[in-house]
């Protein structure tokens, strides 16, 4: 559906566009909803649109060979999803995304998008931002997968996100450490074990961050 330009004043990447570029986006501008477990995109399928996460969340993942899923990152509302590969119109999607949540989508017309971010630096500027935070994420894929063993996954996502740590199931945790629930609880008994963490009734309370951090640093 159609947006009004007071929509893209609750979003921070819009918070330095005119007047006049806020009404000229809300004109190539639509708001999708999506439901939790519908896919947005399968990887290496073609844009021509750029997409924003308005509210909701998603997960991006890739399929092996053997159709096992390979969990990559989670996108949160307020995000950016779409990847820009180039400033030449070429937005690649190289895995997967499926909703977790019931969320809105905010689809923009590239061509558009690309002319007002092109000319407005404070603009392009928010747009770096969201790039930059797409590379870290990419970072802690490769720690995560390459550098990383079982305790290390464990201790950083800790370490770096313990509300979302303790707001997830156990089985949710392991899939997005790509480890067996099993392997999850003996670490997690381990890092009891050495005081690093304690269970504060119903979630897990850190007592001891430079133990947790001396575990993947």
């Amino acid at each position: 559906m159609a947006i009004s330009s007071e929509y893209f004043e609750n979003h921070q990447l819009f918070f330095d566009l005119s007047t006049e570029e806020i009404d000229l986006l809300a004109q190539v501008t639509t708001l999708k909803k999506f439901y939790t477990g519908n896919i947005l995109y399968y990887e290496k399928d073609k844009q021509d649109s750029i997409y924003y996460l308005a509210s909701g969340s998603l997960k991006i993942y890739k399929v092996d060979r053997l159709d096992n899923e390979i969990f990559m990152y989670n996108i949160n509302k307020g995000s950016l999803i779409s990847e820009i590969t180039d400033l030449d119109g070429n937005i690649g999607c190289f895995a997967n995304a499926e909703f977790t949540k019931d969320s809105e989508v905010l689809v923009f017309d590239y061509s558009t998008f690309k002319d007002i971010f092109s000319t407005n630096n404070k603009f392009l500027l928010n747009l770096i931002k969201e790039f930059a935070k797409k590379t870290k994420m990419l970072q802690c894929i490769i720690n995560r997968e390459i550098v990383f063993d079982g305790t290390a996954k464990v201790a950083f996502m800790l370490a770096h996100d313990l509300e979302s740590f303790n707001s997830l199931k156990k089985g949710e945790i392991a899939y997005m450490l790509n480890i067996q629930p099993e392997t999850l609880s003996r670490i997690l008994n381990k890092l009891f074990r050495n005081n690093y963490i304690q269970n504060d009734g119903q979630n897990i309370k850190i007592v001891d961050l430079d133990g947790l951090k001396s575990c993947y640093e």
